[in-house]
């Protein structure tokens, strides 16, 4: 055997590999560039030696075989779904052009529609009569799991569609993704009590969709939009653009990102343009993907064994720069959790300045054998977030040693310990003055008390002075303490007061998410706020009874219980209470009046969206967050932004406050 072929079967075992941890385990071993590197080497490899070709090899196939003991039973799709063969440059993407003309014998340039390629976990529904029938993941292309539980727990994907206007059996195919935002706030929250930590938004969204608890993927907000069908000949349609609009009017959410054009050069303007607003996207994407748009046209250029000869994806450009790491520094959490944070040599990277990176916890440096002075390679995760890649070992100075992660907190001196089976070190001092501080912040943030002019360094000086060792003691200021603080001047400090006194009245689920507790985010405590009429039934509540709330999840129900069993914490609800701060539920079921409607609201109103947001839903109405084909209303005040661009491209109502109460005067409410 010569060295290249051994090179050949050593790609086919890798690649396997690579893939088998990214789509059955949900943990990526590379990144993305770096499988697709490999890729290209046994294309060129196969390209060249055609004979080598092996039928386990990942040219041949899509995804891979499921595992053997899968919680998920395994469905047949009724249509192969297929992979995308890439183009990485204009030239590759004009290549693809001129093998498709030759196919079909015409210089002509083509007709495209250009989408985004959303970073997510691909998934096919099946109805039947206009009835879904099952959802499942793409498996192997043609084997993929049953998923149908967790994908139904994903509010916009409908469950029925009009008979008449639908084949007698449709297959949907789309993208179930997590928000860049939804990331964001689950990776914060299982950071800060050292749970895992999802290396990126499409692990987490693969993650959540695999959940044996259809509770736990409701908790997490999974979103969708759909691009395909199974069968196009049956639609009545002719081309793809034309099927995305026949999708959006059935009810399906489709990306407001597609472009029809026709040449090549017109596809690569689209993707230049599409790199220009990555960071713009509200999900992870890493390329777009260029599609003959004519039905007959790809019905003629046919299918290879794995790919479509009439689609490509255009992958993103990967910008990487060398820079050195010049510390880790530790930062503690509210919850005790000791944070490192990379502080780097300042890089421009993707149009801006880089000069830290987060670094997760201690398996994470000590896996990539990080040490100050090393040189680093960093990106831009999803292009927005950074992040170190990997190590140079060979341009390490002399002398650097590995770095020890410290087992003692730098802000209270208290030993700090990390469990068996915990990915985090903590400092178990509740009277750290960094975690006291850190509980402040996120009391006093506009997610939660929404207290303005209490920014970190004022927070300082009223801790250092002794002013305030916890959120209570923000109520018993008085003017002279303030006057007292470092420039703190007359004007400012009764400015506070006001604001202090103000969010008295923020409604419960803002104090219940103040409050800190593990797990328990901004949306829980709305469902906790919705389902009980005060905080001391909530405190009161068990295990079970949460968990039967929807959404809420065993990991959640149980940490409220414990956080709310704790003496510390019951003493500070009911010092909060004495201070005049409200606990009382605001979400009373006032009619129905506005039972069946949907309303998104947006923009600057006369008053708190929250206290809107429980008029409406008191009312009966829905209250979410992205506007649909299926929403009734655009509640918009002062500077709408984005919301109201799709509310009038979907053609969905817009109300300001004058037209919401006229709406509601003829709905009966008085």
């Amino acid at each position: 055997m010569d060295s290249s072929n051994a090179r050949y079967l050593e790609l086919v075992q890798q690649i396997n590999e690579h893939n088998r941890r990214y789509y059955l385990e949900d943990a990526p071993s590379i990144p993305d560039d770096q499988y697709d590197a490999l890729m290209r080497e046994l294309r060129a490899l196969e390209a060249e030696h055609p004979e080598w070709i092996t039928p386990d090899s990942p040219t041949q196939r899509v995804g891979i075989e499921a595992l053997a003991n899968s919680p998920f039973a395994p469905i047949t799709h009724p249509h192969a779904l297929y992979s995308l063969d890439n183009a990485f440059d204009d030239a590759e993407l004009e290549k693809f052009e001129r093998s498709a003309q030759r196919v079909l014998g015409s210089s002509a340039p083509l007709e495209y529609t250009c989408e985004v390629k959303i970073d997510g976990l691909s998934v096919n529904l099946y109805y039947e009569r206009g009835k879904l029938k099952w959802a499942a993941t793409r498996g192997n292309g043609v084997v993929g799991e049953d998923v149908t539980q967790n994908v139904l727990t994903i509010p916009e994907i409908p469950r029925e569609l009009p008979a008449d206007r639908v084949p007698e059996r449709l297959e949907v195919r789309g993208e179930v993704y997590l928000s860049r935002e939804e990331f964001a706030r689950l990776n914060a929250e299982a950071e800060e009590v050292g749970g895992t930590v999802f290396k990126n938004p499409r692990n987490a969204a693969a993650g959540s969709l695999r959940q044996k608890d259809p509770k736990v993927t409701a908790s997490r907000r999974l979103e969708a939009l759909f691009y395909g069908v199974g069968d196009t000949e049956s639609l009545g349609v002719w081309g793809q653009w034309e099927m995305l609009e026949w999708l959006r009017d059935l009810g399906f959410l489709v990306s407001t990102f597609s472009r029809r054009v026709t040449g090549w050069e017109a596809a690569a303007a689209y993707h230049r343009d599409l790199i220009a607003r990555r960071a713009e996207l509200p999900f992870d994407a890493d390329g777009s993907v260029i599609k003959v748009d004519r039905f007959d046209v790809q019905r003629d250029l046919g299918f290879t064994s794995r790919a479509p000869r009439w689609a490509i994806a255009y992958k993103f450009p990967v910008e990487e720069v060398v820079t050195r790491l010049l510390d880790i520094s530790i930062n503690v959490g509210r919850t005790g959790r000791l944070n490192p944070l990379a502080h780097l040599e300042p890089r421009l990277i993707e149009g801006s300045t880089v000069s830290k990176a987060t670094l997760h916890n201690e398996d994470f440096i000590r896996d990539l054998d990080l040490r100050i002075g090393d040189s680093v390679v960093v990106r831009k995760a999803g292009g927005v977030i950074p992040e170190i890649v990997r190590v140079l070992p060979e341009l390490r100075p002399e002398g650097t040693q590995p770095y020890v992660y410290p087992r003692v907190c730098p802000s209270c001196g208290h030993a700090a310990s990390r469990a068996e089976g915990d990915a985090a070190v903590y400092c178990p001092n509740p009277a750290c003055p960094a975690q006291r501080y850190q509980r402040l912040v996120h009391f006093v943030s506009r997610p939660a008390m929404d207290i303005d002019g209490l920014g970190e360094r004022i927070l300082n000086l009223m801790v250092e002075a002794g002013l305030v060792r916890d959120a209570a003691d923000l109520y018993a200021l008085s003017l002279e303490q303030l006057l007292g603080l470092e420039r703190m001047g007359e004007k400012s400090a009764t400015k506070i007061l006001s604001r202090i006194e103000e969010s008295k009245s923020r409604p419960l689920a803002r104090l219940i998410f103040a409050l800190g507790i593990p797990y328990v985010g901004a949306r829980n405590a709305q469902l906790l706020e919705k389902h009980f009429p005060d905080l001391e039934a909530i405190m009161r509540a068990d295990q079970a009874t949460l968990e039967a709330i929807p959404g809420m999840g065993r990991q959640i129900a149980a940490s409220a219980v414990q956080a709310f069993a704790d003496p510390s914490m019951r003493d500070l609800i009911a010092r909060l209470s004495a201070a005049g701060v409200n606990t009382t539920s605001a979400v009373t079921r006032q009619g129905d009046q506005l039972a069946g409607l949907s309303f998104v609201i947006t923009g600057t109103l006369s008053q708190p969206r929250d206290a809107v947001r429980a008029r409406l839903e008191g009312l009966g109405a829905r209250v979410t967050g992205s506007v649909t084909k299926k929403t009734s209303y655009l509640l918009a005040g002062e500077e709408a932004g984005s919301k109201l661009d799709r509310a009038r491209e979907l053609g969905v109502a817009v109300l300001d406050e004058a037209g919401l109460e006229a709406l509601l005067q003829e709905r009966g409410v008085s």
